[in-house]
C-alpha cells in the first residue's frame, strides 16, 4: 500500500515575552463550557477537551500578541483484574504554554511546547514543542496545520480511543479539518507518529482518521432565557435524531525502510444512530441531556501475511445534569452512563484494551501481557460517573469507570478512578 503525503510547515516567531498584564480585549480561554457539550459524541470528561479557538477569538486577537496558560494535574489508578490489560497508577503534571500572536481576523500563529511530569520519575515523562497556524475562512471551518486539536478533542469513544491517551499520548501533530454547522459537524485529521529518514532502521507511522455526526432531526421546544446566561447558544431543547460514523487507518510501514518486518495497517469504521432528549429547569439554570447510542463497529487489517476481520456491537444509555452560575463563577456537570459491549475478533490500535477481543499482532508492538488470547466473542457491561466543577477558572474532575464481564466467573471486574485538575487562561502581552 502506497501512501503519499507532503506535509510543508513554515512557522518563523521571534518575541520577547513581557510581563502580562489584564485587559478585555482578550477573553479567557476555559477548559470546558456548558454549551460546549450539546453536539458531543464521546464517554470522556468534558474538561480534557481543547476546543478549537473561535471566529470571535481571531476577530478579538487580531494583531495582539498573547500568552496562553494551560496547567493540568492528574490522579489516574487503573485496577484491571482480567487478562485484557494490565492496571496501572500514575500521578502527574502537565504544562504547556503557547504565544498565539494573530496574524488577521481569520488566522492564528501558536508556539510554545508540552511538558509532563510524572511523580517518581527523575525526568520528564515528556518535552515536545508545539507549533500551530490556525485558519478560519469561515465560522464553520477551520483548517489547522502542525499540533492540531487532538486527544478526547477528536470525541471518540473508548473502543476506538483509550481515555488515558489523554495523559500518555497527549499531543498530536499534523493536519487537521474541523466544520461545524446546526446539522453536521466533523473531524478530519492526519497525526504522523513517526517520520522516517532515508535508511532508517525504523518504520514511518501515522495515523488518519475522519469523525463526522448528522443531525437529521431535529424538534425543538420554546426557549427559556435566563438574564446574564447564555446557556442557550449551542444547547438546543427538545429531541434530536443524529447518526455518528468515523473511520480511522493506522499505518506503519515506509518505503524507505532497512528492516525486513511487515507493512501494517488496521481500520476502525463506526456507524451508529443517537437519540437525545434535552431540557431545562424553568426555576433555575440547570440542564438535562437523556441520550440512546447504538453502534456498529469493523474492524480489519492489512498485513502481508494476516487478514482477519472483527465485528461489534455497542449499546450505551447516558444522562448530563449541568448547572449554570448567572454570575460564571461555578458551574456543575454531572454525568451517568451505562452500556453494554459485544465484541467479535475486535481490536483498535488506540482503543481501550478492556475491550480487546482478540489476539493482537506482535507487529504492532502491543505488549503481550495485555492480549485477550482466550477469548473472540466477548461480552462488557460498562459504568462511567463524572462530577466536574468550575471554581473561578480552575476546572476539577472526578471520574469513575467499572467494566463487568458476564462471561467469566472469576477476575471479571475492571476499575478506574481518575482525578483532574486544570488552569486555563489568556493574558495579553500587545
Amino acid at each position: 500500500m502506497k501512501h503519499l503525503f507532503a506535509i510543508t510547515i513554515t512557522l518563523l516567531l521571534a518575541s520577547t515575552v513581557a510581563q502580562a498584564q489584564d485587559t478585555t480585549v482578550a477573553t479567557p480561554r476555559r477548559a470546558h463550557h456548558p454549551s460546549a457539550l450539546g453536539n458531543n459524541a464521546d464517554y470522556s470528561m468534558h474538561l480534557l477537551y481543547d476546543q478549537p479557538v473561535t471566529s470571535r477569538e481571531l476577530i478579538q486577537g487580531c494583531r495582539h500578541l498573547t500568552l496562553d496558560i494551560d496547567a493540568s494535574g492528574f490522579f489516574y489508578d487503573a485496577e484491571y483484574a482480567t487478562s485484557m490489560a494490565k492496571g496501572y497508577t500514575v500521578a502527574g503534571f502537565r504544562l504547556s504554554p503557547a504565544l498565539a500572536y494573530g496574524i488577521n481576523e481569520r488566522a492564528q500563529l501558536r508556539i510554545g511546547f508540552n511538558a509532563t511530569a510524572f511523580a517518581g520519575l527523575d525526568s520528564l515523562y515528556c518535552l515536545r514543542p508545539t507549533l500551530s497556524l490556525v485558519y478560519a475562512p469561515t465560522k464553520w471551518l477551520t483548517l489547522v496545520a502542525g499540533t492540531i486539536y487532538g486527544s478526547h478533542t477528536h470525541r471518540l469513544d473508548a473502543p476506538v480511543y483509550d481515555p488515558s491517551r489523554w495523559i500518555f499520548n497527549y499531543q498530536e501533530d499534523g493536519l487537521q479539518i474541523l466544520t461545524k454547522t446546526k446539522l453536521w459537524n466533523s473531524d478530519t485529521w492526519l497525526d504522523w507518529q513517526h517520520y522516517l529518514t532515508p535508511w532508517t532502521p525504523d518504520q514511518e507511522r501515522f495515523t488518519m482518521g475522519t469523525r463526522h455526526q448528522f443531525r437529521i432531526i431535529n424538534i425543538q421546544k420554546r426557549k427559556t432565557e435566563w438574564a446574564g446566561c447564555d446557556f442557550y447558544k449551542d444547547n438546543e431543547l427538545g429531541w434530536q435524531l443524529s447518526i455518528p460514523i468515523h473511520f480511522i487507518a493506522s499505518h506503519r510501514g515506509g518505503e524507505l525502510k532497512t528492516i525486513d518486518t511487515n507493512t501494517v495497517t488496521t481500520f476502525n469504521e463506526r456507524i451508529g444512530l443517537q437519540i437525545k432528549h434535552s431540557f431545562a429547569n424553568a426555576l433555575r439554570p440547570s440542564f438535562h441531556n437523556i441520550r440512546f447510542d447504538m453502534s456498529v463497529y469493523d474492524y480489519h487489517l492489512e498485513d502481508r501475511d494476516l487478514d482477519r476481520p472483527g465485528q461489534a456491537f455497542y449499546s450505551t444509555l447516558s444522562y448530563e445534569w449541568m448547572h449554570w452560575n448567572k454570575q460564571q463563577m461555578a458551574d456543575w456537570a454531572v454525568r451517568a452512563a451505562v452500556g453494554f459491549w459485544h465484541g467479535n475478533h475486535y481490536f483498535s490500535a488506540f482503543g481501550d484494551p478492556r475491550f480487546w477481543s482478540h489476539t493482537a499482532y506482535a507487529s504492532l508492538h502491543v505488549p503481550q501481557s495485555t492480549i485477550n488470547e482466550g477469548y473472540s466473542i466477548y461480552n462488557l457491561l460498562t459504568f462511567t460517573l463524572s462530577v466536574e466543577h468550575e471554581f473561578k477558572g480552575l476546572n476539577l474532575g472526578l471520574q469513575f469507570d467499572a467494566c463487568y464481564n458476564p462471561d467469566h466467573s472469576k477476575n471479571n471486574t475492571d476499575f478506574l478512578f481518575g482525578f483532574y485538575m486544570r488552569f486555563k487562561e489568556r493574558f495579553l502581552l500587545f
